[in-house]
Formats: C-alpha cells, structure tokens, sequence
C-alpha cells in the first residue's frame, strides 16, 4: 500500500484548520478487495420461518459483492449409510437418480437474480462408499480416507451442474480440521508418526482431492480453470505443515527427501494451477480480537499472515505453484455474547472488530477477498454466531458496522488516517442512484460536522491523512444518503487507535 502524504500547510496559523490529503482518484483508493459472505443456513432455509429471498435481498443491500456455498458431498447424496454405490448410480452425471440440488440450486438462482457472484466450494466427507475404507465410517458423514477418484466425479457432477454460473470455485472445506468426539470434522486422517518422522497425511489426500477438482472444472468449465482456490484451511490444526506437505515441501520450505519424500507421494511432483490461496483467519476459534497472539507456530490467524506470504513466495520459488496468486478470505468472523457465553467480545467490540479487520487486510495487496461468515446467528449457542444478527433477527452493533465500515488510525498529535467503506457504493452506482458520503467529526464539546466527502473507488473504498485541531482525541463517523433502502446510513463511532499490523516471527 502506497505511503499517502498529507498536504503541507502553508503557514502555522492554517494547523488550526482542515487539511486533508483525498485521494487522487477513486480508482488509486487503495485495493480493490471484494466483500463475502457466507450463511447456507439462512440461504438453504431449511429451518421454519427462514425466507432465502429476502435474505439474499438484504445481502445485497448491505454492499455483499460474493456468496460462498459449500456444495458437501453427503448433503448432495443424502444417503450417505450405504456402503456400497448403488447400482446405475453416476457420481458423475448431476442428473442421476440419488443427487438432490434444490437448495444449491435455489441459492444460486438467488443469487443471479440479486447480481451477486458465487465462490463455490466443492467438498466432503462424503457418503460411506467414498472412502476407500468404509469399515472406518460410522453414523455420520465418512471424513475418512476419501477416494479421490469418487470425488473427482462428485466435482465433475457439480461443475456440470453449475457452469457458467460460478465465478469462483474451491476445493475442499477445511482440509486440516479432523473428527473429534465432539465434532464432525472433514478430513481423515489428519497424520502419522513413522521412523522417518511426522507424515502429514491430510497434506497427502488435499493435494490429490484439489486435483480430481481441479481437473473436473478445467474440463467442464474451462472459462473458471484459473479461478480454482487451493487452501481453505482453517487457522488452527496446523495448516502450514499441511499446506507445505500438500505441495511435497518440508516445514521449512524445501523438497521432501529419502523416506519422507516417499511417504509423502512426492515421487514426480507437477505444478498445481491454483487461482489463489483461501484462508480462515479465525483468531482463537472466532473468540480471539485482531491483535490477539498465538504461540503456535503452525497456526494461521489474521495476525499472521505473513507466515502465508512466505509459504507462497516459497512454493512458486520451487515451481509447486504458479507465483503472483492473491489471498482469498473465504471465511472469516468473531463469536459474540450473547449469545454464546465463551466468548468475551461483545456486539459493540464485535462491530469494532469486523471493521479493523477490514482495515488489517486492506493494507495487504496480496488480500483479493475477506469475509463475513453469517448473517445471522443460530439457535445452537454451541455452533458458530458470528452473525451480523442475532437469531431472533434483532441487528446487532456490528450490522450497520458492516454496511459501513470506518477506522480511525492516530498518527500523530492532530494527525489521523481515516479509512472506510461505503460497501453497497457498487449497486447503487449500477442504479445510478449513487450519492457521495459523508465523513463526520465530532470535537470534545462540539456538534457533529461535515469535513469531507470521501472519494471512493469502484468497491466503495477510501483512505485519507487528515490534519486537524484534536483529530486525535475527537470522534468519527459515517453518514450516507443510502438509495437502496430509502434512508439515512450511518457507520459506528470511531476513535482514533494505534495502527493494526501483522505480527511476524
């Protein structure tokens, strides 16, 4: 991210007043990061009282610009006990007798219809009869040794189905994560110890799942063959190692060799055409805020991405991966309470999170994408509710947060940078309906004021140096004349804060 200088003031008597560096242009207003959310929940609606319609509405008036579905193999073939593939059955023809689409299908139409593009993520654990050992599935969905064969097939049924619907595919949810007692989990097993050392053997089946999927959408959709993502790891449950091995790279970046190289199946290595990185930068399991540390050093949080940057520079550098791919956060957000009483950031610090976050990654130009996971909370307090409304449908303080974000970062005595989002600025430009924000000020004792009406560029972005009497003790704000809704929008208060960056090893 450029270094944008602030003006310089022509005498001291004018550093009483406003003198603010806008950008340029709206297009030089820092990156172009598209926003994405994620809720099958909602958007299934297969809970009573659930409307997909007006959900995917409301998703486009708060500025989304991507739904990311998880199309998972034993929810598509929901008669995942059976232990042997039925007679006739085609895992790779969409139309056979035993797939059910209907809630893909209807999210996607959805989404079409509401101009919202689709990241759809092909994944298991699949029904028994995927695993190449089904003696090891029980009464639940089978995350065990998955036949990548069968699953290739599955992918190819999926592409089929929704080509030239889907602007982004993935391959595999949350590879690194295995069943515990308390959770399903995807992937298994996770590794094993040998005399030559640690097999990561997640690592092992992610490489050969991502390309039986890679290879169903080169062939049935080549316009999206280089738009397949690679990762989708969650942030703990050591996804590093289990990116490295799936690339046949040690910990530290270099080949396998000897034993490991064969254990690992690195026998002939080929590049892997990935369309981009996808992580879940979760800090702490959604409970930990934006400056939270870790001691882990295989872990992935927000914080510390650079650990990514290196991995990538790494693998391109041994020409596992094509070099020059961004980052995609594919699913990312914070637990509140209430409702789930773990947790320890409130709705008000869970607007203020969600937006440094924003901020954190936009200083990133390798960062294409971030998220918001759910738009609305559960009614299991024991799963996720990172949502932006609680599940009776009350906003919480992080709903208009995220229609609007603003950070406020001090860089000196009367000096800030002021960074925000007006996230629906695209839709109503496409309705040509578009009418400029407002940046508001508010000085100890002093009535809210108008200093600036920021320029945004095409994904509703802007960043400024602000030079002004106590522009680091007062309060900021948004306001918008939003069209879409036919009301005023307002962002959160915002105070000035230290700035955000990524913690490096």
């Amino acid at each position: 991210m450029r270094n944008l200088k602030p003006l310089r003031t022509l005498c001291c008597a004018l550093l009483a007043l406003v003198a603010v560096l806008a950008l340029p242009a709206a297009a030089s207003a820092g990156p172009k990061q598209l926003s994405l959310l994620q809720d099958d929940a909602e958007l299934f609606g297969e809970r009573p009282g659930e409307d997909p319609a007006a959900a995917m509405k409301e998703i486009k008036e708060l500025g989304v610009d991507v739904i990311r579905t998880n199309v998972i193999f034993y929810r598509t073939y929901p008669n995942y006990t059976e232990r042997s593939k039925p007679a006739g059955f085609d895992p790779s023809d969409p139309n056979s007798p035993g797939y059910q689409w209907f809630y893909t299908d209807r999210l996607v139409q959805l989404a079409q219809q509401n101009g919202i593009r689709v990241l759809m993520t092909i994944t298991g654990p699949g029904p028994f009869w995927s695993s190449d050992k089904p003696g090891k599935c029980r009464n639940r969905p089978c995350p065990w040794n998955p036949d990548a064969k069968i699953f290739g097939q599955f992918a190819e049924a999926v592409v089929k189905r929704y080509r030239g619907k889907v602007d982004w595919y993935s391959i595999y949810n949350e590879p690194n994560i295995g069943a515990t007692s308390q959770t399903q989990g995807w992937l298994m097993p996770q590794a094993r110890r040998t005399k030559a050392g640690r097999v990561e053997v997640a690592g092992v089946m992610y490489r050969k799942l991502w390309q039986a999927g890679y290879k169903a959408v080169a062939r049935h959709d080549p316009a999206r063959r280089n738009r397949v993502l690679f990762g989708e790891v969650a942030a703990i449950a050591d996804p590093l190692p289990k990116l490295y091995a799936a690339l046949c790279l040690d910990r530290n970046g270099r080949p396998f060799k000897g034993a490991l190289r064969r254990l690992h199946q690195c026998g002939r290595v080929s590049k892997l055409r990935i369309g981009g990185w996808a992580i879940h930068p979760y800090n702490q399991g959604g409970f930990g805020p934006p400056n939270r540390r870790t001691s882990s050093k295989t872990a992935l949080p927000q914080q510390y991405i650079p650990r990514l940057h290196r991995l990538m520079k790494r693998a391109a550098a041994r020409k596992r991966v094509p070099g020059g791919r961004g980052i995609f956060v594919t699913e990312f957000g914070y637990q509140t309470n209430p409702p789930d009483r773990i947790s320890t950031i409130s709705p008000r610090k869970h607007a203020r999170y969600i937006n440094e976050s924003d901020r954190l990654f936009f200083g990133d130009r390798r960062i294409k994408m971030v998220s918001q996971y759910q738009l609305v909370d559960v009614d299991n307090v024991a799963e996720y509710n990172s949502g932006l409304r609680f599940a009776g449908g009350r906003e919480k303080a992080s709903y208009p947060a995220y229609r609007m974000p603003i950070v406020v970062t001090r860089r000196g005595a009367n000096r800030v940078e002021v960074y925000g989002q007006v996230r629906p600025a695209r839709q109503a430009r496409l309705l040509n309906a578009f009418s400029a924000p407002e940046l508001l000020f508010k000085a100890r004792g002093k009535p809210w004021r108008t200093i600036k009406r920021p320029r945004l560029n095409s994904v509703g972005i802007f960043r400024m140096n602000i030079r002004r009497a106590g522009a680091d003790k007062g309060r900021w704000r948004l306001k918008w004349n939003n069209t879409l809704i036919d009301a005023t929008s307002y962002s959160r208060v915002a105070k000035a804060g230290k700035p955000l960056r990524y913690y490096r090893d």
